[in-house]
């Protein structure tokens, strides 16, 4: 279970706590599990939170408040609150259920909104993290130069065709590991690329007819890559 707060994420999985700007907070033990109870319940007395840390154990106002000194210290925020004999948790928490179907994690997930009082954002929408954008324009662009490189062209051409595969390649890479989550063949791929072509350290190579060769392997490659990306 994953619970979006304004400020932190918390993650039942993983037992991971995060503030607003995604920095991982050092949120542990029975702090860390009252936090977990008021984001499930959104109140609760001492009662409450004690059965759900231990039954067996007597635990006093001293010992909650004291956690929840701990979780608003470390959140940065006063986040857990008491008022009426009753602890809650201030602001909206949303909370988004993993499920798996066909032994595969699927991205359908289940979100339940807790309403409040105190609705820090001005909307009941819980916040979303936006992607970087996919564009196909730089496979475009640099197949075109990189075919068009191997005829005669004057020598500020080649300088531009380095820099426009090496921005498109350095974009690709980034795009696989920042929103696909994954270093495989074709973020190396992407690296080699632009380690290649970089204009900053350029790579001599023996012949013209190499690079040409590595030209149109380059341009192939970004071809496939979008097809791929397509599929």
């Amino acid at each position: 279970m994953i619970y979006e707060h304004k400020f932190f994420r918390l993650n039942t999985d993983t037992k991971e706590v995060f503030d607003e700007h995604g920095k991982e907070l050092r949120l542990t033990g029975n702090a860390y599990r009252v936090l977990v109870f008021l984001c499930a319940n959104k109140r609760g007395t001492i009662t409450d939170i004690g059965d759900f840390l231990d039954r067996e154990k007597n635990y006093s106002e001293d010992h909650i408040r004291q956690y929840r000194y701990k979780i608003n210290t470390i959140i940065g925020h006063d986040v857990m609150i008491y008022k009426n004999s009753m602890y809650s948790l201030v602001g909206n928490v949303s909370s988004v259920e993993k499920i798996e179907e066909n032994d595969r994690n699927t991205d359908l997930l289940r979100t339940e909104v807790v309403q409040s009082a105190h609705n820090y954002n001005g909307s009941n929408m819980p916040h979303q993290k936006q992607d970087i954008g996919f564009y196909k324009w730089p496979v475009v662009v640099s197949s075109i130069i990189l075919l068009l490189s191997i005829l005669p062209m004057p020598y500020g051409f080649y300088t531009i065709v380095k820099l426009v595969v090496t921005a498109s390649a350095i974009y690709y890479a980034y795009y696989i590991y920042s929103v696909l989550k994954t270093k495989g063949l074709w973020f190396w791929c992407f690296i080699a690329i632009a380690i290649l072509f970089n204009p900053i350290m350029p790579i001599y190579l023996y012949s013209k007819m190499m690079w040409g060769a590595i030209d149109i392997v380059v341009a192939v490659l970004f071809i496939v890559f979008i097809f791929k990306k397509k599929k």
